[in-house]
């Protein structure tokens, strides 16, 4: 296996933003110079999309950040995605380092996700309720220090299965996982579970090993969980297709469909050819994908690519609609600042866009944060579950 050319296909919300841990807000509101201000300009009114419904005319004066600024270029509706990030901070996110506790939360402080080999991981389970902090009624300002202080321990109350309980954890720098499998034996068959964060470009190795050993389990069905999968490279969504199936070498994935000056930028994506399998590649005839409105963009890809060789009445969505992100977007660098506006409309190979209402679930199925991410019990996995040995919704 071999990483293809990476582009960013992202949706930068959930995992970017709720996992207690900085993301660097300071620095999108840092001072623009007039020449960084007219080069995103140009961008827009070039090799945006929507360009041609870009406002020539921009009093640069009106806006003095980065947020500001992308705010003032793009065109909304459509666009809910263009942003921006410093270079450290993508490079932090393709390399999965970050720092804090590693989790997300909802309103409530109820966790409904803990980012795998964080700080938190084994210690905080989704679906605990946070109570307290440091003996204090937890509040976002002081979670927020507390994810902030560094190496300095922290001590939660918390709720867990209608139990109190106290448990410590250390906001630290800390690399990340964002991909785990189990294989899941079940009335005479072996089920592929794997649980996938995010397409970060260091991601692949993790799915590749997970891959070897469920090649070695002989599994016949393939369940992969998005639900909270905003995207990221496409070339890693090749990669990741590439481990689903090999039964179509050089067959076209998708196609990156630039805006009308810019067609000599389009690019296809395809399969692997047979020379560049390595073994370790499944041959799934469906596939079952939990996910929500979270899953996005490389998430939305991966499912519209394999539909035209699978059939839509095998790549079996489990959930609610997607996201509806069929655009994608290649990054300029101007001062140590990423600017991702979007570049593109993703294609598969009937030339079908993923809507931007989202792809519709096959089954309907709540996210129950009741239950870790994998447990048979949670009413997701449970659906797909149920769907292999009824060959129906529940």
């Amino acid at each position: 296996m071999y990483l293809k050319k990476s582009i960013i296909l992202l949706s930068c919300t959930l995992i970017l933003s709720a996992c207690g841990s900085s993301n660097n807000a300071e620095n999108a509101n840092t001072l623009l110079e007039l020449s960084e201000k007219q080069f995103v300009h140009e961008l827009f009114l070039n090799e945006y999309l929507w360009y041609e419904d870009v406002a020539s005319n921009v009093d640069y004066e009106s806006f003095s950040t980065r947020d500001e600024m992308i705010n003032r270029y793009k065109v909304t509706p459509p666009d809910r995605w263009s942003f921006s990030l410093s270079q450290k901070e993508y490079e932090d996110f393709a390399n999965q380092k970050t720092q804090g506790f590693g989790f997300g939360f909802d309103t409530n402080f109820r966790l409904f996700i803990v980012r795998i080999n964080a700080p938190a991981y084994e210690k905080l389970f989704r679906g605990d309720k946070l109570l307290e902090i440091n003996g204090q009624p937890i509040t976002l300002e002081n979670l927020s220090q507390a994810s902030e202080n560094i190496n300095v321990q922290t001590t939660f109350t918390l709720l867990r299965n209608g139990v109190e309980l106290t448990q410590t954890v250390t906001p630290s720098e800390y690399s990340f996982n964002v991909s785990e499998g189990k294989v899941i034996a079940k009335n005479g068959k072996n089920i592929a579970y794997l649980r996938y964060d995010s397409f970060t470009e260091s991601s692949v190795a993790e799915f590749e090993t997970i891959f070897t050993r469920f090649k070695a389990a002989n599994v016949s069905e393939l369940i992969i969980d998005m639900r909270y999968n905003g995207g990221g490279s496409v070339g890693t969504a090749s990669a990741l297709l590439d481990n689903i199936t090999n039964a179509y070498p050089n067959k076209r994935q998708v196609y990156l469909d630039w805006n009308q000056n810019y067609q000599g930028r389009n690019e296809t994506f395809s399969f692997e050819s047979q020379d560049f399998q390595d073994g370790n590649e499944l041959s799934m005839k469906r596939v079952f994908f939990l996910v929500t409105e979270n899953s996005a963009s490389a998430s939305e890809l991966v499912i519209s690519a394999l539909t035209p060789y699978l059939g839509r009445s095998n790549v079996i969505t489990i959930g609610t609609n997607t996201h509806g992100k069929p655009v994608g977007m290649s990054g300029r660098i101007y001062n140590n600042n990423l600017y991702f506006i979007v570049n593109f409309l993703v294609r598969n190979n009937n030339s079908i866009s993923t809507p931007f209402t989202g792809i519709p679930s096959t089954c309907a199925a709540t996210d129950d944060i009741g239950y870790r991410m994998g447990d048979k019990n949670e009413k997701m996995l449970a659906t797909a579950l149920y769907y292999i040995d009824h060959n129906r919704c529940p």
